[in-house]
């Protein structure tokens, strides 16, 4: 049973995050859901109707289902995220934003693509967007995606955006645009040109120079269809030549490329960055 301290509570911030345009009905609809959520983690129609207040669970359901379908809030949230994002991101000019994709479900016929600020050992997410399995991975979404979350921060705010290796260049390109900077992770069978060599090579092969410490590798160019240049940095993580060695713990090494500017500590520095991204991946199993 929730408090009347924790009710209030939720009403104070709901006041703090919506427009003040909002109809006083809708808002008072809106917190009996959030209050419901609160009572009740299991975020369904279903769940959050017979957790509000009504003279039956028919009728409660009727609620949350109208106001989840209100065209009104639908053209509201933006500015609801938004109020969000600068609560959550503060006074923070550059702050690291991790985006990642997960199952929506087992079936993996619904993807998440999700955008997360790394905050006291875990990610608080800012952004999600549900798409379809033809949706995912696709450039037309991320790029909706990037200018969705530039609304929603800080007008002086350029994040560095933390991936993995499912963002391509395409990806890379969309961040630079915007004028924000990226880290992420480059793996497999993709192509990639070293500063003194004229030969392309795959990422395996350059994996075999990966030292247990971060090694900065300079100015790459990356794709061979792309030829797009950026700063890399190749980790170890405890790399073992000898795969074939059942007795021997394989992890594979990061190579890790990023638009910041080389300065000291640089592999150091882009090594603990993209190491923040674990925090995302805690976040969708609390799911």
């Amino acid at each position: 049973m929730l408090t009347m301290n924790v009710k209030a509570m939720l009403a104070d911030f709901l006041t703090f995050v919506t427009p003040k345009s909002m109809h006083k009905a809708r808002f008072s609809v809106l917190l009996d859901a959030v209050t419901a959520l609160a009572k009740d983690a299991c975020c369904t129609v279903t769940a959050i109707g017979r957790a509000m207040p009504g003279s039956s669970d028919k009728v409660s359901i009727k609620r949350a289902d109208r106001l989840l379908n209100n065209p009104n809030l639908q053209r509201e949230l933006p500015l609801i995220y938004a109020a969000l994002t600068a609560s959550i991101v503060g006074h923070k000019t550059k702050p690291m934003i991790l985006v990642d994709w997960s199952n929506a479900d087992t079936a993996k016929r619904h993807f998440i693509l999700r955008a997360s600020i790394a905050a006291d050992g875990r990610a608080l997410t800012l952004l999600q967007k549900i798409a379809a399995a033809e949706d995912y991975t696709c450039p037309h979404l991320h790029g909706a995606f990037l200018k969705q979350l530039k609304a929603m921060l800080p007008k002086d705010c350029k994040p560095v955006i933390v991936t993995d290796a499912g963002f391509k260049v395409p990806w890379l390109k969309q961040v630079r645009k915007l004028g924000w900077h990226y880290v992420a992770r480059v793996r497999g069978n993709v192509k990639l040109k070293l500063a003194e060599q004229d030969k392309f090579i795959s990422v395996n092969q350059l994996y075999r120079q990966a030292k247990k410490d971060p090694k900065s590798v300079g100015k790459i160019m990356l794709a061979q269809t792309q030829h797009y240049e950026t700063q890399a940095v190749l980790v170890g993580k405890g790399y073992k030549l000898l795969k074939r060695d059942k007795n021997k713990t394989y992890k594979e090494p990061w190579l890790l490329v990023s638009s910041l500017a080389d300065c000291h500590g640089y592999a150091d520095k882009i090594a603990k960055c993209y190491s923040s991204r674990m925090q995302i991946e805690e976040s969708f199993r609390d799911q």
